[in-house]
């Protein structure tokens, strides 16, 4: 078992499955299995670090859960040796230079590093012979070694020499090894003195009654008994100069001073003189001194002394004894027995207050939590949240309106906290409505809506969504509800709301024709299911397979009558209504157009264009009878017959058209074709015939007659046109001449 820095406990069994709890000795789910092999040859030993742990197997195959918040288990390199290891020590993957965990095993006469790699022999003469036991320093910098021998060897991690030496008095392995910061380090044997192995090798010898358990940290080491917890570590530098016997460091004549001037002792004056030039060291030292205290009375004694020293120092930062003010409250608060966290201040300094304040709310302690965050000026929403969502957790006996009061309450002393995070907690409890009436005071709809859908209050989460006016959101409870209610249901809700309903009929118009249709069915929008089905006609009609067969009795005719059906049913649809019924009489006309002459070129064309094919493909008879039942015009009769017969070449069938009546659009048509067919002979029959002289001298003038167009300009009296004429015969010398002449003799008659 051991504990991680979020403070779970990991428990893990002989079949290598990982049971976690927290600190309220609550299973978090799920439990995590190392692997078949662990399951078949069960765990020895596991070495745990901060986040992770490596576990060893009857068979010597080594398995590593690197980080416990991803519970990923992987297996290590196998070592090859035959027997277990005498002992293993893990370097956390912060400290490697491949950022993967690395194991130390003691095999053998030396040491392995394994990796998941692969296996790596150490080489030196730092180690020679079998190793007991072994221990690496918090910061992964130096290794500690108990030798076969009964020797106790320092080497830094990569064994490139021995810093310290010290010969036991014993061989037999110690039950603990330990670091006491990076100063020394502990070997705990029963029933004998705790042996403490000082950096120059000089032992100091620990005595107590019971059972120990040593437990390392970055400054020194706790040590745990059955009746007490102490922590030894040594001691700091600042302390030592205030208070060894002797000493004449300034700090320490400053801490005199302070005595002296509170005995009103004209000494305090004669000490502050011997240390004016190195009073800001002696201040900040007394600081420092203040820091490391634990007892209360002297840390205040030691902050008097510096602020005593600051008054007659000009250059010292002034708010130095302010900070540590600052943090040895919050250590006191802490090393408090009913809370138990006795932090020394460079544990803090490595902890960080916002992983204290954690740990504190996951002890439940959110008074004081909420008093820290504040008074070290950082965010109280982290506490307040977990404070709420203990308080629902905690209060099921207390009706929601009252809870909610007391819950408000709180919640309220920070701004932007979120609601909805503590809704989200109700639900999740069983307390739907309490969560329903937290939600509505959540200020943010992207956060609000969502947890509306989860707990059930559609209708709230339609109406807030629409308030918000993101679509986004609109559509995400349209998706929601379309999926949960029947269709009529969903229809009623969106109904009545103008945005829901917009963004619904923009999405189903493009993926959802069917249900659309149905919406408007039941709104009865029947001249919309009617726009529909016209629509879907025409997507019929670009697919050439689902086109095929007859469209008298096919899908794009029936889609057709049905809208004009629809638009038949009210009277301000009129015009759609005799639009599709013309549209559907066309495409059958067309169709049977497409069988006589065995050509797929009538269906989806103009009605202009249906007559013109007719005609050009000899059939007079089918495009009278488009004519006659769509009532065309005479006048667009012509033009279309007229440029028909003139696309074929038919000059014989359109001269005999132009006599049978006199042609409701003139003969200009006539003239336009023939030049536009490049047949100028064709185009004289029919010059003679315009009435009007401008545009006979017009039309002559296209087919290159210069005199003809000068005569009849000059019959029109119109010089203008005249000029007009001469600019297209500018080529033409004799006909430049000519009509400069006729313009003349108009200009002399006063004709312009």
């Amino acid at each position: 078992m051991s504990w991680t820095e979020d403070q779970t406990l990991i428990c893990i069994v002989q079949d290598g499955t990982v049971y976690r709890y927290n600190i309220h000795a609550e299973l978090i789910e799920p439990n995590v299995t190392l692997g078949k092999e662990c399951f078949e040859q069960n765990v020895v030993e596991c070495i745990f670090w901060g986040n992770g742990v490596v576990c060893l197997t009857e068979g010597g195959l080594l398995f590593c859960i690197p980080d416990f918040k991803v519970m990923r288990p992987c297996q290590l390199a196998e070592t090859g040796a035959e027997d277990l290891p005498n002992c293993m020590a893990v370097i956390e993957p912060k400290y490697t230079v491949s950022g993967n965990v690395e194991v130390l095993v003691g095999v053998g006469d030396g040491i392995l590093i394994v990796d998941e790699d692969g296996v790596q022999r150490v080489d030196g003469e730092a180690v020679q012979g079998p190793v007991q036991k072994m221990v690496v320093s918090w910061d992964g910098k130096y290794l500690a070694i108990f030798t076969h021998d009964g020797r106790i060897l320092v080497t830094d991690i990569n064994f490139k020499g021995v810093l310290l030496e010290y010969n036991c008095e014993s061989a037999l392995p110690p039950e603990q090894l330990a670091w006491c910061g990076l100063d020394s380090v502990l070997l705990y044997w029963d029933d004998t003195p705790l042996l403490m192995v000082g950096p120059r090798g000089d032992p100091v010898h620990y005595f107590y009654d019971e059972p120990l358990l040593l437990i390392p940290e970055c400054d020194g080491v706790r040590i745990l008994s059955n009746t007490s917890l102490e922590f030894l570590q040594r001691v700091p530098d600042s302390t030592v100069s205030i208070f060894k016997i002797g000493s004449t460091s300034p700090a320490a004549l400053l801490y005199d001073a302070l005595d002296h001037f509170d005995r009103r002792s004209a000494k305090a004056d004669e000490n502050l003189r011997l240390i004016q030039s190195s009073l800001p060291e002696a201040v900040e030292a007394c600081i420092d001194a203040a820091g490391h205290e634990f007892d209360v009375s002297r840390q205040r004694t030691l902050l008097r002394a510096a602020s005593y020293g600051q008054a007659f120092c000009s250059t010292f930062q002034r708010d130095r004894i302010q900070e540590m003010c600052k943090t040895l409250r919050v250590l006191n608060a802490v090393r408090d027995p009913e809370i138990g966290i006795p932090l020394s201040i460079n544990q803090y300094k490595l902890l960080t207050p916002s992983v204290l304040i954690a740990r504190l709310i996951n002890a439940h302690r959110h008074l004081l939590a909420l008093r820290i965050s504040e008074y070290v000026g950082m965010n109280q929403e982290v506490v307040i949240m977990h404070w709420a969502c203990s308080k629902i957790t905690a209060s099921l006996a207390i009706p929601d309106a009252t809870l909610l009061e007391i819950l408000l309450d709180k919640l309220k002393l920070c701004r932007g906290i979120s609601y909805a995070a503590v809704a989200a907690h109700a639900d999740k409890n069983g307390r739907r409505k309490l969560a329903a009436m937290l939600v509505e005071h959540e200020p943010r709809s992207s956060k609000q809506v969502p947890l509306l859908l989860s707990i059930g209050e559609e209708d709230t989460a339609l109406m807030k969504a629409t308030e918000s006016g993101d679509s986004d959101l609109v559509y995400l409870v349209l998706f929601h509800i379309w999926q949960k209610r029947p269709p009529l249901e969903f229809f009623g809700m969106i109904q009545a709301r103008p945005l829901p309903r917009d963004l619904f009929i923009s999405y189903a118009r493009c993926y959802k024709h069917e249900f659309l249709k149905d919406f408007f069915l039941s709104t009865g929008q029947l001249q919309e299911v009617a726009f529909l089905l016209w629509k879907e006609s025409w997507e019929l009609g670009k697919n050439p397979m689902a086109s095929k067969g007859s469209p008298l009795h096919g899908p794009r005719i029936k889609l057709i009558d049905k809208a004009q059906h629809l638009f038949a049913e009210t009277k301000e649809h009129t015009f759609e209504s005799k639009a599709a019924e013309e549209h559907a009489k066309l495409l059958r006309i067309q169709h049977e157009l497409e069988v006589s002459t065995k050509q797929a070129i009538f269906v989806d064309s103009s009605i202009s264009d249906t007559i013109r094919t007719c005609i050009v493909l000899g059939n007079h008879r089918a495009a009278m009878k488009v004519k006659t039942e769509f009532k065309v015009s005479e006048k667009r009769w012509y033009w279309l017959k007229v440029f028909a017969l003139a696309t074929i070449r038919d000059w014989e069938a359109l001269e005999k058209f132009s006599k049978e009546k006199r042609p409701p659009i003139g003969y200009r048509p006539f003239v336009e074709a023939c030049v536009d067919a490049d047949e100028k002979g064709e185009a004289l029959k029919y010059i003679p015939k315009l009435a009007d002289l401008r545009e006979r001298a017009e039309a002559y003038a296209r087919i290159g007659m210069a005199k003809e167009a000068a005569d009849a300009a000059s019959q029109a009296k119109d010089g203008e046109l005249l000029g007009r004429l001469k600019l297209t015969f500018a080529q033409n010398a004799a006909a430049s001449s000519l009509f400069d002449t006729l313009r003349d003799r108009l200009s002399f008659q006063g004709v312009s």
